[in-house]
């Protein structure tokens, strides 16, 4: 039975947070706290030394907690132990707060359910979709060199058939609540990509601290589709972001005015309009449990009062 919590079970809070992190951290406290049942940890890095209500402790990491179901855990645990790309441990398996397991508790259902896969991603593109191929978490493809040649990576990612027979792909960036990279990467590398057939308006200002990310991942998008082992005919790169985030969502408004206006290869989603229209393609009570529990711990913030 869910209960209301008090400040104290809550965990400490970060003075620092800005309002949509306030909500975010202090619904994942309750989360934790209510749900769970689970005491607070240190965070948000291994090393850190201060507590806070949206970490978990050791025990209840290693176990497990943050993910939604014990099936989202292995995908998890499988994905760790390939020991590659950009998965981070410690902020998948301690940092409620984080992206990272977020998208894990989206997309891992679908990697190890092809059908169900086929079924969701069609109900998001209409169609175009016959039959999903394959569902990757954290999907950086290789040689680095053949692409992008750093560490851009998607992080979800689903290769389909389209029902004329040829090949598509969706790379997915994810948000909660943490801001684009604030780094801005530059180069013959990235800039080969760019041309008369690109999405890019010419002389777009691409490298703009406020779209950099952005255009990373789109330009991984590009590259998988158009390198030279590449079998796919269609490619896009879609943010999912949470509802609330306005500052992403100004973010993705300004980054699209530097695309061609009739380019299809950005896409911009909410949680809400991913979980609404897959809560209409679900066929057992173990998927609507799971989108269920995913709208609880991620978007039903008036549950927990934040």
């Amino acid at each position: 039975m869910i209960t209301s919590t008090n400040q104290q079970e809550l965990g400490p809070q970060h003075k620092g947070d800005d309002r949509l992190t306030a909500r975010l951290r202090r619904h994942q406290s309750w989360y934790r706290a209510n749900v769970l049942c689970a005491g607070y940890g240190v965070g948000p890095k291994p090393t850190s030394l201060n507590c806070y209500g949206n970490m978990l402790m050791a025990d209840d990491a290693e176990r497990g907690a943050n993910f939604l179901t014990p099936e989202i855990f292995a995908v998890a645990k499988r994905r760790l132990a390939e020991n590659s790309g950009v998965v981070e441990r410690f902020r998948l398996l301690y940092n409620m707060l984080s992206s990272q397991p977020m998208c894990f508790n989206l997309f891992a259902p679908l990697a190890d359910d092809l059908e169900m896969a086929t079924r969701l991603i069609a109900a998001l593109l209409p169609g175009e979709v016959a039959e999903v191929l394959a569902v990757v978490l954290e999907f950086n493809p290789v040689p680095a060199s053949a692409y992008l040649n750093d560490r851009t990576a998607f992080d979800a990612y689903v290769e389909w058939r389209r029902p004329d027979g040829q090949m598509a792909f969706m790379g997915f960036e994810t948000k909660l609540s943490e801001p684009f990279s604030q780094k801005v990467y530059d180069g013959p590398n990235y800039r080969r990509w760019m041309g008369p057939m690109s999405p890019w308006l010419p002389d777009s200002d691409v490298a703009n601290i406020r779209h950099n990310q952005l255009w990373r991942d789109h330009l991984l998008a590009v590259a998988h589709q158009r390198q030279a082992r590449s079998t796919y005919e269609h490619g896009r790169l879609a943010v999912v972001r949470h509802p609330l985030d306005d500052a992403c969502a100004e973010t993705a408004a300004g980054y699209r005015k530097l695309l061609h206006p009739h380019d299809d290869t950005f896409v911009e989603l909410t949680l809400a309009d991913v979980i609404d229209t897959w809560s209409g393609a679900v066929q057992t009570e173990a998927e609507r449990g799971w989108l269920d529990g995913f709208r609880l711990r991620y978007l039903d913030l008036a549950t927990s009062g934040s």
